[in-house]
């Protein structure tokens, strides 16, 4: 598949709903892999359900947990997939054969689990009331250090490239941890207008660019650059590039993430199966999705290429795309589109055998043709699965 006559030469975000899927399960989690090929769902009594999402078909079901399973995290490869439970496991699942390979067990329930980015032998874990841990997968592990050892509630997410830690407390301070020295690099605090903190909820990156959005309790949506957060240092006042917020129902956000190409930002809201869709670049509410009424939304996650989003709610994961519209005429270019039934008249030489009514070839311009050589061995880069560095080398070569 060629994935750049997936890009839509206008809008770049999903309009309607296309489908559910259902894991027979309660559903209570989803992720995809960086191909966005597989879908892994979480169900409530401990199965992960991966989905083949070209199909539209289970492709795996792996009896991970003997709880909720409330977090999942691919590997950059694809082929291992982090698991945690409300057991307070933490496990590491083989995705083609299902086995797994790695049980950790954590004092307390396990918020989040995320895989390094660029490293598949390294984890962070967000436990309940505990610091961050940066997890070996060789057994060794790390506890991420904080600024204040009384913090109770830290949300912790690596950045793109895995170079750094971005963890939240409960008082509105963002810390930076170095992830390979574990020395704090920079810090700064979200503040509301009349100056006082709010609880940091989660820390989402783009899989594109260096920004990074803040989802905390006042029901704002900060959007940062991370290099200007670098390099305000510690106890920095960076100005976020975006506040997004719904003015007129004032409504909480439950999950929120930036589409594959990080242009857009999708916030999924905490009262209503309902998804807002924000324009990054100039911070403009673009369309509102609506799911059926009365329905608790619990996370949302966007496509890493194309324009779908997944959202999970009551059990079931919602998908929503674009309207396709179907154009026969652009197969074939002798093709007319009929608004009423004309009859057809054969010619003379349809069906004939030899067309004897067919121009004379001249066999010298035949024998003139060259044959070109197509190569179907060498493989080019793909630009969507790629990152700004590698994309910036190749320009260069060429």
């Amino acid at each position: 598949m060629n994935l750049e006559l997936l890009e839509s030469f206008g809008q770049n975000f999903p309009e309607e709903s296309d489908g559910t899927l259902d894991s027979i399960s309660m559903a209570l989690t989803c992720a995809f892999n960086k191909r966005g090929t597989l879908l892994a769902v979480g169900c409530n009594d401990g199965r992960v359900v991966v989905w083949d999402f070209l199909t539209r078909g289970i492709a795996k079901i792996i009896s991970a947990h003997v709880h909720p399973v409330c977090s999942l995290s691919w590997s950059r490869n694809g082929h291992k997939l982090l698991s945690a439970s409300t057991d307070n496991m933490v496990s590491v699942w083989d995705v083609s054969t299902g086995d797994c390979e790695q049980r950790h067990r954590f004092p307390s329930p396990v918020l989040r689990v995320q895989f390094h980015p660029r490293n598949q032998s390294k984890a962070l874990v967000c436990p309940l009331k505990y610091a961050p841990v940066l997890l070996d997968l060789d057994g060794s592990y790390n506890v991420v250090p904080l600024d204040d050892d009384f913090d109770t509630t830290i949300v912790a997410s690596f950045d793109r490239k895995g170079e750094h830690v971005y963890a939240g407390n409960a008082k509105g301070k963002v810390i930076v941890i170095h992830s390979e020295t574990r020395k704090l690099v920079a810090s700064f605090k979200v503040t509301t207008g009349t100056s006082n903190t709010t609880a940091i909820k989660s820390i989402e990156f783009a899989r594109r660019g260096n920004c990074f959005l803040v989802n905390s309790a006042d029901r704002i949506i900060r959007v940062y650059e991370s290099g200007e957060v670098l390099a305000c240092g510690k106890n920095g006042e960076p100005e976020p590039i975006q506040k997004l917020q719904d003015l007129v129902n004032r409504t909480p956000w439950k999950k929120c993430c930036f589409s594959g190409d990080g242009e857009y930002i999708v916030g999924g809201s905490a009262k209503q199966h309902a998804l807002y869709l924000w324009e990054k670049k100039f911070g403009s509410l673009v369309k509102i999705l609506h799911g059926t009424r009365g329905e608790l939304l619990l996370d949302v996650v966007w496509h890493p290429v194309r324009p779908i989003i997944a959202s999970v709610s009551s059990g079931v994961v919602s998908v929503w795309a674009q309207n396709q519209v179907e154009n026969w005429s652009a197969y074939a270019p002798d093709f007319k589109e009929l608004d009423e039934n004309v009859e057809y008249e054969e010619r003379e030489s349809e069906f004939d055998v030899e067309d004897e009514d067919k121009s004379v070839e001249d066999p010298t311009e035949i024998n003139n043709v060259e044959d070109e050589e197509v190569d179907v061995t060498s493989v080019e880069p793909i630009a969507a699965f790629i990152s700004r560095y590698k994309e910036n080398i190749i320009t260069l070569k060429d």
